[in-house]
Parts: structure tokens; sequence; C-alpha cells
């Protein structure tokens, strides 16, 4: 796997811009950090106006934690936004195997209280977070760059964990694309080859690939890792597998069909990717199968559709957009009559339309914060399929409280969906 490398400049982060104060950068990688950069700041956290606490490094993890803010950031995400991590993950690396090593990472800890401060800011419109969010990511990126000057010593597994987080802090601050640093600290780990198992660098492959499917379904357009043959999954062992497989069937097609410089598909390579969905299709078990409950959702526009695990929802949402794009893709057997052409574009437009609709009733009948943030790429891409009005416009309010809810910033996709003001219905 291989993503475009960053172009060895620091980038600028948000808070020095806001108050025109030069970065400085960690030089190596057990210094705290250089001088002239504040270790300190006020806090906005503080419960009274007169009263100024501080905001601990991390350069002692043990030590920052007998903070009481640290410590209900550091809680936070162990109880809400891990799960967002381990949606695939049945041994829940992110919950159980990340927050023991953050206790002595200084990098994974910065990056946990960056992202759990930018949940909260979203979720609880207090600025006072995004404050400590930047405090906590300015300082992750000092981190995280020191230590990419010796890849050889860098722990593989906490890095790329603490990659997942920031880069989930950037699209929650709606920096959806503003990620190049990242990309390039990966670029870099990525050259050393991960052998997919059952650790927490699998763990952190998987939710990176993922990251990179949402926003690439969002901007419509390729991913930045180019996926190979060496990188693809072992043969499912047990239920959770069937998820990072068609995970990285999803890739490969979106890498394929969606890269703005990529070639019309021939007909035999169309069938070759179509016969490995078709094959990993076959080979669920039936605990994947949905259920159908007609009157689960109340004045719903949606069939009522649901499913046990969240992974089986996860694994659902993606073999249905994959299905979506290659159909989108699909070259013509031979030329068309302008009849046959209406015939073929009617036939597309029912296919897409049924993906469409059991993405969103699987993502509707879930109460399940980890399947939204999941489910975005998908209904980004795909919910515009939609034809039915009303299921535009219930989807659309659902999207809004979801937002709500996780902190996504949404209103891009639920404003897509949304009817011209005038429409009846």
């Amino acid at each position: 796997m291989q993503v475009t490398a960053g172009d060895g400049k620091r980038p600028k982060c948000s808070p020095c811009q806001r108050i025109a104060r030069n970065c400085h950068w960690i030089q190596e990688e057990d210094t705290i950090a250089a001088p002239g950069v504040p270790v300190y700041q006020p806090s906005p956290l503080s419960s009274s106006a007169h009263h100024e606490t501080e905001y601990p490094s991390t350069e002692h993890p043990e030590h920052a934690l007998q903070d009481q803010a640290v410590a209900k950031l550091f809680r936070h995400y162990i109880a809400t936004l891990a799960a967002w991590y381990d949606l695939n993950d049945s041994k829940r690396h992110f919950k159980d195997v990340v927050p023991v090593r953050a206790r002595y990472n200084p990098l994974l800890l910065s990056a946990i209280l960056a992202f759990a401060a930018a949940n909260q800011h979203r979720t609880l419109a207090e600025t006072g977070y995004l404050e400590i969010a930047e405090f906590y990511h300015y300082d992750s990126v000092r981190r995280l760059i020191s230590l990419t000057k010796n890849v050889d010593s860098i722990a593989l597994g906490e890095t790329l964990a603490a990659i997942c987080l920031l880069r989930s802090y950037e699209i929650i601050t709606q920096n959806v694309s503003s990620q190049s640093h990242l990309q390039g600290c990966y670029s870099l780990l990525a050259s050393r080859h991960i052998h997919l198992t059952a650790d927490l660098l699998s763990a952190g492959y998987w939710n990176y690939l993922r990251e990179d499917i949402t926003v690439a379904l969002i901007e419509q357009r390729g991913l930045m890792i180019t996926l190979s043959a060496q990188n693809s999954p072992p043969e499912p062992a047990e239920d959770a597998d069937f998820a990072n497989h068609v995970t990285f069937l999803l890739g490969k097609i979106i890498n394929r069909c969606l890269s703005v410089d990529s070639q019309a598909l021939n007909p035999f390579e169309w069938e070759a990717m179509k016969a490995d969905l078709d094959k990993w299709k076959s080979s669920l078990p039936s605990s994947f199968d949905t259920i159908q409950t007609p009157g689960l959702r109340k004045q719903s526009s949606f069939p009522s559709i649901w499913a046990l695990r969240s992974w089986h929802v996860s694994t659902l949402h993606y073999y249905h957009t994959a299905m979506g794009i290659l159909w989108l893709a699909q070259p013509a057997a031979q030329p068309l009559k302008a009849l046959q052409r209406i015939n073929d574009m009617e036939c597309l437009r029912r296919k897409l339309e049924y993906h469409a609709t059991e993405i969103c009733a699987l993502a509707l009948s879930s109460d399940s914060a980890p399947v939204w943030v999941n489910a975005f790429g998908p209904i980004a891409f795909c919910s515009p399929w939609l034809d039915n009005t009303q299921k535009r416009v219930e989807m659309a309010q659902e999207l809004e409280k979801w937002g709500k809810v996780t902190g996504w910033p949404v209103s891009i996709i639920a404003e897509a969906l949304s009817p011209p003001s005038n429409a009846t219905y």
C-alpha cells in the first residue's frame, strides 16, 4: 500500500495561524518541546472566570491523567468514541488496547485528547473544547513529524492508531481534505510491510482504510492508498473478518473506477471484479442475512430491515456501495440503439435505487453511532440515487440528527438530498 508522500514542508496549524505564532517542532523523540512552545495554556474549562488551570503536557501521560479535564476527555474517548474504530473488530483494540498504550505513549494520548475535545466541541457547542482540541492536535502533529525522522524506531501500532484519531479530528473539525501531513506520515509507515493479523497495527490499518474510503466516497475520487495483492486480507476465519474483506474489495473498486485518470473498464476486467464480489457475497454466513420486521420504523418510506451486529450493517453497506459503483462502470456489450439505451438506463436506475435504499434502510434501523459514522461515505455517494422525494427528505432529516449526536459535519450530504423549496410530495 502506498500513499502520496508529503512534500517535506511542515504544515501550518490553525492555532498558530490564528494567533500569528511561529510553529516550533519537537526535535527529538524524547524531548518535551522546543523552546518557546508553551507546555501549558489557560484552560477554558475552568469552573471560575478568575481561576486559571493549565493544559498538561502529555510527555508524561500518567502525570497528565491526574488532571481532571484530561481524565474526563480520556474517559469520553473510551466510553463513546473508541467504538467508532472497533466497528468491525471483535477484539476491541481501540477500546481495550489503545487506552492502555496511551498511558505510556505521549503521541497517542495527545491524539486521543485532541479528537475527544473536538467531538465535545461539536456535540456540546462549547468553544472552550475547541481550544483544548487545537492545543493537543498541535502537540500531536509536532510529535508525529518528529517521530518520522527515525521510522525504524517508531512504535508502528501506536503511531498508526494516533494517525487514525488525528484524521477523525480533521474530519469533524470540517477539514476533510486537509490531511497532507497525515498522508505523508502514513506513507512512511506504509513503506514497511504490514502483516495483517489480529493486532493493533492491523486494526489501525483497517481503520485508516475505512476513513480513506469515507472521504473518497464523499469527494467522489480514488483513495490515497494504493492497494495491492500483498495487502489483501486473509481468508475470513470468523464472522467479523468478512467486513475487512469487503472493505478491501470496495477500496480496489474505488481506485479502479473513481480515480480521475482511470480508464474505462473493459468487459473482461469488469467481469473479474464482479466475480470477486459475487464470490465474497456467496460465502457470507447466514448471520449476515437481514431481518424484515414490517412497521419497525413508523411512518418511514424505507423498508424495515435490520441486522444483528454493527459489522453486519457496515459490511452490507460496503457491498451495496461496491455493487453500485460496478453497475455505473459496466461497459456496454455492444453499440445500443436509442430505445435500447432508454431500457438500459432505466434498468441502471432501478439497480442504483435498490442499492441506495438498502444502504439507507439499514442505517435508519441501526441505533448505533459507529454504524452511522461509517455509513456517511456510502450514504453520500449512493443516496442521490433515491428517486422518491419522501425518502430523500427522511434521509436528510436523519442525517442532521446523526450529525448532532456524532459531531460529524453532515450538512453537505444532507443538503444534497433536500428537494427544492417548491417541491411537493
